[in-house]
């Protein structure tokens, strides 16, 4: 999680797309030292908290890292429903209720002064980063907005008169102007987010009522945005924190839609604000305390390994065993390795799931509560484990912290669920084979709704078909993997639309073919690892192509070398291979051969009668995948110039060029790689693959912009 800088003076911190935070909060304060109404919170870039309390009168003032407040302001305030600092440090307080203005607290000031007449209260208080003051007027439904630096008041949204069309407003409470002065308004009498772009007088609804596909708003307070523009918004109506991303919007916190006291629940959330560390601070008001939810430190993590390869990886051909029938019974159908390379298998004849620590030979612990036939499995960052559990629910469950508190229904499905998926926003995918169907539940959905995401149900080989589909795997794109296992193939079905893309098998311009693929994984180039079930072999590509990796020319058999009824098949750290041997009853382990990116090349010195050529071979290490490049090098006279002139930079960053995305590349002796590349906003990973910008060249869903 990065903080960059906007020119704002509160926080917009950059979050990946997976960011997630502890469900249970911490109360920073409570009724004792904030009264019964705390209506507003902001927090400023050096994480000084201000907080107003309607019912004393007051702001009150945090610094960074204290709890206990170092300031109070309140003479001449009555009822402030709004605070917000500015970016040299001077406070501004809605003082509107009962005088009709609001006031400007500089540093350690005794008394406020008068900025902006008012005619009512101000719900929502902000500064832009050309210093116009913004007011949201609750009565008179429209935002106002002041230059703090000659004075001139202008309306900025509303007509002044109640009403849903695009231009108007209706009861307008918290507001948000980002850096390109977009503004924001939690239209709260409408059930809506309204975004007014500049110079604009007609609004686009961005969530809520008027936007469909994002989320059912009741009463929105509150809105604040990160850096890459998503949406927070507290929805006291809901008694809950919503946030939007890249596949939707989806709940954070409070969402069982009932309200309460317990520390992962909300009771009439008035206002949110960041500090720079990614936490989240909420005005519970309802139940007179601000609560901080704190950003887990492992939030940005994905599951899942996907280890980086080069392009000439292999592995060991004689696979180790590292469960047999005596652990696993018979035809285990569920595979899992996370990245703390812990296995989960599905015993799914003895109704329960194992789970084996990397290293032990036994099972650490079974997961069995109200289990019966358990199939496809996956598990999240947080431990919490979803299992197809068809024989006795037709559900998918999970369980929490490992299977340690309990099963509970995650989504309920009519038909077998061959694969199991999360994505990194917590939504879920199953793939119904006999349905021949992907279907897919929203994490702020209920158990009983779901969306046919992929195929009509009826089984077919066009774009918008399949054919008993099988393994399923959603990247951080929401791009989705399915293993057409009857149409021999795999289909890639990206977001936003309808109609699937042959990527390999039948219908595409590869040669590889292949007999009902079960599982497809991807390393961490976006390369494919399929699980060819009816030719019994693992294959694979890389840019060369695709080519076998494990079983190919044994056939069926029992045999270390051979497989029978592919199953699953998932990575470890290592780059090691687990697979689902389910006719053999056993998950076997192949392990990735650790030399086998390295390269020895002897040249002959005759290459040149005028240049005797020394040759520098360099091997970087990732994830368990090597890399190795080999350079030329003449004898200059420094080490840090290459080429038959010696005018060529002899740096990494040059040779190889590893950073993406117009990003930066800097020369760094003390990682492993011996660079690292500074990223550009909205791009991550570490080679700045990753591209988490909210507008991309593809189509924009949930009525994007």
């Amino acid at each position: 999680m990065n903080i960059e800088g906007s020119g704002l003076s509160i926080n917009q911190p950059k979050l990946c797309s997976n960011a997630k935070w502890n469900s249970d909060a911490i109360t920073f304060a409570d009724q004792n030292t904030i009264g019964t109404q705390p209506n507003s919170i902001s927090i400023d870039i050096n994480n000084t908290i201000y907080v107003s309390e309607g019912n004393l009168n007051r702001v009150q003032v945090w610094l960074n890292g204290s709890g206990t407040p170092i300031r109070n302001i309140s003479n001449g305030l009555n009822t402030s429903r709004a605070v917000f600092p500015s970016i040299n440090g001077d406070i501004y307080v809605d003082n509107g209720m009962y005088n009709g203005q609001v006031d400007k607290w500089t540093l350690n000031a005794l008394f406020g002064t008068r900025v902006m007449n008012i005619s009512g209260v101000c719900y929502g208080l902000f500064i832009d980063i050309n210093n116009y003051l913004y007011c949201s007027i609750n009565a008179t439904n429209n935002v106002i907005k002041q230059s703090l630096d000659n004075g001139m008041l202008t309306v900025a949204a509303g007509t002044g008169t109640e009403g849903s069309n695009a231009n108007q407003l209706n009861q307008p409470r918290g507001v948000f102007v980002d850096i390109n002065l977009n503004m924001y308004i939690a239209d709260s009498g409408n059930a809506r987010i309204q975004l007014f772009k500049p110079g604009q007088s007609n609004a686009t609804t961005v969530a809520g009522t008027g936007a469909p596909g994002t989320f059912t708003l009741i009463k929105p307070i509150a809105i604040i945005l990160d850096s890459d523009g998503y949406l927070f918004i507290a929805d006291s109506g809901n008694n809950c924190i919503i946030r939007s991303g890249r596949s939707g919007f989806y709940c954070l916190f409070g969402c069982t839609n009932q309200s309460g006291s317990a520390s992962n629940q909300l009771h009439n959330p008035q206002s949110l604000s960041f500090d720079s560390y990614g936490n989240l601070y909420v005005a519970d008001s309802g139940n007179q305390r601000i609560q901080k939810f704190l950003l887990a430190t492992n939030s940005c993590d994905i599951s899942y390994n996907q280890p980086k390869f080069c392009s000439n990886a292999t592995w060991n051909p004689n696979a180790i065993t590292v469960a047999n029938s005596t652990i696993v019974g018979v035809y285990p159908q569920g595979l899992f390795v996370n990245n703390n390379n812990t296995v989960y298998v599905s015993a799914t004849s003895f109704n329960n799931i194992l789970v084996l620590s990397e290293g032990s030979p036994s099972p650490q612990t079974y997961i069995s509560y109200d289990l019966s036939g358990p199939t496809a499995l996956f598990v999240t960052v947080n431990g919490t484990v979803y299992v197809y559990n068809g024989g006795n629910n037709g559900s998918i469950d999970k369980w929490a912290n490992n299977g340690a508190a309990g099963s509970v229904p995650a989504m309920f499905v009519n038909s077998t669920c061959n694969s199991v998926f999360v994505d990194i926003e917590d939504n879920i995918y199953c793939s119904m084979v006999y349905a021949h169907t992907v279907i897919k539940k929203l994490s702020n959905n209920s158990v009983y709704t779901t969306t046919t995401i992929a195929g009509n149900g009826t089984f077919g080989s066009g774009p918008y078909m399949l054919n008993t589909p099988r393994g399923i795997f959603v990247d951080i794109n929401f791009n989705l993997y399915i293993a057409d296992c009857g149409n021999n193939r795999v289909q890639l079905l990206q977001l936003g639309y309808t109609n699937m893309t042959t990527v390999v098998g039948n219908g595409s311009n590869e040669t590889i073919t292949f007999s009902c693929p079960s599982s497809v994984v991807l390393d961490a180039d976006g390369y494919l690892f399929i699980l060819d079930s009816n030719n019994q072999r693992i294959t694979g590509s890389n840019a060369n192509g695709y080519r076998c990796i494990v079983g190919c020319t044994n056939g069926n058999g029992s045999a270390s070398n051979q497989l029978s009824q592919l199953w699953s098949l998932s990575f470890d750290s290592h780059g090691n291979i687990y697979v689902g041997d389910a006719g053999n009853s056993r998950v076997q382990k192949f392990l990735f051969v650790s030399n086998s990116c390295d390269e020895v090349i002897v040249y002959n010195d005759t290459l040149t009668s005028t240049t005797n050529l020394n040759i520098t071979t360099t091997t970087s290490y990732l994830n368990g995948g090597q890399s190795t490049s080999s350079i030329f090098l003449p004898t200059c006279s420094t080490p840090l110039s290459i080429g038959s002139n010696c005018n060529t930079s002899a740096s990494i960053c040059d040779i190889r060029q590893p950073c993406q995305n117009n990003s930066t590349c800097l020369n760094d002796n003390t990682t492993i790689r011996g660079y690292k590349c500074n990223c550009l906003p909205g791009f991550n990973g570490t080679e700045c693959q990753y591209d988490y910008r909210i507008c991309q060249l593809r189509t924009c869903s949930y009525n994007g912009i």
